[in-house]
């Protein structure tokens, strides 16, 4: 039998949560040793800083390169290259391979950064095609497996460390895992992509469907940032919860978003984007009031878990709307919208950082609640601009432009 009609080995609907979470394992079990990663290269904070920047101008690169990249390759070639070099990239970092100090760090994350950017790309697209073929959402199951895969990653972390397993051993039986998964990838490279359109831009330039979806969605992605961030300053220095207690409240966040995302397909398939978006709005904003006046761990755990579910389907519905643009390919209307995401939420962190030293952790958490309020307002009218004032069809029946 030919190569190309040897059948994956596993569903394809496994395929792309397999390659979501094995993403976020490596991620997770790199930065939650970061401290030991920065130790053993000799760096102090201040140059740690520096070298992780270059990461984020890595990514901002390989999304403008994305489209193309991925147009060449194929998405589930450019996933399985990317995976595969970015969990490598990590080890070679975490192994000082390159030398110590803060400019051989910085070179390697910055090329993790365009790796991942790529990746995120292809991985997405992967899954939204596997949506078309299958007739059913899975764009919201994959990004639970990322979501499931940065739990495990910072708890095998954790274990490895108290373990005394230093941190580029731990990522090179990680590489190890990932190796069967990518070489299934790159040797099962699916459909071709459709060749770039004549006149169309080599890069991917935001347009005015990509503004309108972050102004749909930045109110979740900076709330979630801000939890990331914040909220243990909130818990055990605002609130004076222990340790112990303020780690199993920040679990609820994580799980709340986990159990979303788990189900988040269905809700996909049943509501209408607006609708959906303000439900969603809705979850975060009574959350965030619990996490503001609640007494007790009850009911800052109650108010995590809502905030967290909330913000959890917000990358599958940009990913998903992704695919409703009149006129783009989704390949690059993703890489489009994460280009004007990153580069528009730069200046977020140091904001956030500002109001919490001056107002409070807690109002770090909420500073996104009048963007959230105003997408959950507007949503109808936003999303019928996107589309040209065509209805969204149910996730499963559209059809990948």
């Amino acid at each position: 039998m030919p190569l190309a009609e040897v059948p994956d080995p596993m569903p394809p609907v496994l395929l792309p949560a397999a390659i979501f979470l094995f993403n976020a394992l490596a991620f997770a079990t790199f930065y939650s040793r970061l401290p030991e990663v920065a130790a053993g290269l000799g760096l102090a904070p201040g140059p740690l800083g520096r070298a992780l920047m270059a990461q984020a101008a890595g990514t901002v690169a390989g999304f403008l390169a994305a489209p193309a990249l991925v147009r060449r390759l194929g998405p589930r070639a450019a996933a399985g290259l990317c995976l595969g070099g970015g969990a490598g990239t990590l080890w070679a970092a975490a192994s000082g391979l390159a030398g110590p100090g803060a400019l051989p760090l910085a070179g390697l994350l910055g090329l993790y950064g365009a790796l991942m950017a790529v990746l995120e790309v292809a991985k997405n697209l992967i899954a939204a095609r596997i949506e078309t073929a299958a007739g059913r959402p899975v764009l919201s199951v994959c990004h639970g497996a990322w979501s499931a895969g940065l739990l495990g990653g910072a708890l095998l972390g954790g274990r490895a460390a108290a373990a005394g397993i230093p941190v580029a051993a731990g990522l090179a039986w990680l590489c190890a895992a990932i190796l069967p998964l990518a070489a299934l990838l790159l040797l099962r490279p699916g459909p071709a992509e459709a060749p770039r359109r004549k006149g169309a831009p080599r890069i991917a330039r935001p347009d005015g469907f990509a503004f309108r979806l972050l102004l749909l969605v930045a109110g979740f992605a900076v709330t979630e940032g801000a939890f990331y961030d914040w909220s243990m300053f909130h818990l055990r220095e605002d609130r004076g919860i222990a340790p112990e207690a303020a780690a199993r409240i920040y679990a609820a966040f994580a799980l709340g978003m986990i159990a979303l995302r788990l189900a988040g397909d269905r809700l996909r398939q049943r509501w209408p984007v607006p609708v959906l978006l303000r439900a969603m709005a809705a979850a975060v904003l009574c959350g965030l009031v619990l996490v503001h006046l609640a007494p007790g761990e009850a009911g800052q755990a109650a108010g995590f878990a809502l905030c967290g579910a909330g913000v959890a389907l917000a990358a599958p519905v940009a990913a998903g709307l992704a695919l409703c643009h009149p006129s783009r390919p989704a390949a690059e209307t993703m890489a489009a919208f994460s280009v004007v995401s990153m580069l528009s939420l730069m200046a977020v962190p140091p904001l956030l950082g500002g109001i919490a030293g001056t107002a409070g952790a807690a109002w770090a958490l909420a500073a996104a609640a009048p963007i959230l309020a105003f997408a959950a307002l507007f949503a109808p009218q936003i999303t019928a601009a996107m589309t040209r004032g065509d209805a969204f069809p149910p996730a499963g029946q559209r059809s990948l432009p």
